[in-house]
C-alpha cells in the first residue's frame, strides 16, 4: 500500500508536518488526511485547508516563475531541462489561450508534466486573472475530492471493522485500487498533453 513513512510522520508531527507532505505528494497525503480525519486525529477544516495550499502555492510560484522569466532566455537556459522547445511553447500558448480549462486539468493530472505547464502559462502570458480563475477552483475540488475518498475509505473501515474480520484488508484493496486507477488517468493525461504539442 502506502509507505508507512507519510502516516507515521502525520501521527507524529499531525499539521506541522502536513503541509510540507502535500507539497511533495499532494493526492496521496491528501488521502491519508482523509483517513485520520475519519479516525479523529486531524479536524476536517484545517486539513482541507492545508491540503489546498499544498496544491495552491506551487501552481501559483510556477506560474510566477514562468511569468517572470524572459521567453527566449528561459527556452535557452532551462528549455532542455523541462522538455520545452519553441515549438512545444507554441503549442502551449494554443492550449493555454483556447483551451484553457483542458490545459488546466492536464497540468493535473497529466504525470511528471505538472511543473513545465504551469511553467508554460506564464511564459506565454497567460493573464494572471484568467490563470488563477480556473486553477484555484480546481485545486480546490481535487482536494475535497481526494480528502472525501479517504475519508470514505476510513469510515467504511470503522463500519466493516465491526462485522468483517480482517476489514483492513478490504480498505487497503480499496485504496490501493483507487491509487492504480490514479496513476493511470495521469498516464493517460501525459498521452494526451504530448500528442497535442507534437
Amino acid at each position: 500500500m502506502i509507505s508507512a513513512s507519510p502516516v507515521a510522520l502525520l501521527l507524529a508531527y499531525r499539521y506541522w508536518i502536513l503541509f510540507p507532505l502535500a507539497l511533495v505528494e499532494g493526492p496521496v497525503v491528501s488521502i491519508i488526511a482523509g483517513l485520520l480525519v475519519a479516525r479523529g486525529t486531524f479536524a476536517l477544516i484545517p486539513a482541507y485547508t492545508i491540503i489546498f495550499l499544498g496544491d495552491a502555492i506551487p501552481d501559483a510560484l510556477y506560474y510566477m516563475f514562468g511569468r517572470l522569466s524572459h521567453r527566449g532566455n528561459f527556452l535557452k537556459r532551462h528549455g532542455h531541462r523541462f522538455g520545452i522547445t519553441e515549438h512545444r511553447l507554441a503549442a502551449m500558448e494554443h492550449l493555454w489561450q483556447h483551451h484553457t480549462v483542458k490545459s488546466v486539468m492536464l497540468s493535473k493530472w497529466a504525470y511528471g508534466l505538472s511543473t513545465v505547464l504551469l511553467i508554460s502559462a506564464g511564459l506565454v502570458r497567460l493573464p494572471s486573472r484568467k490563470y488563477f480563475s480556473y486553477v484555484v477552483p480546481l485545486a480546490m475540488a481535487q482536494s475535497a475530492v481526494m480528502l472525501t475518498i479517504g475519508y470514505y475509505f476510513g469510515s467504511s473501515y470503522q463500519i466493516i471493522g465491526r462485522y468483517i474480520e480482517g476489514a483492513g484488508w478490504i480498505v487497503t484493496a480499496g485504496v490501493v485500487i483507487f491509487l492504480v486507477i490514479y496513476f493511470f488517468a495521469t498516464r493517460y493525461a501525459r498521452r494526451i498533453f504530448l500528442q497535442e504539442t507534437k
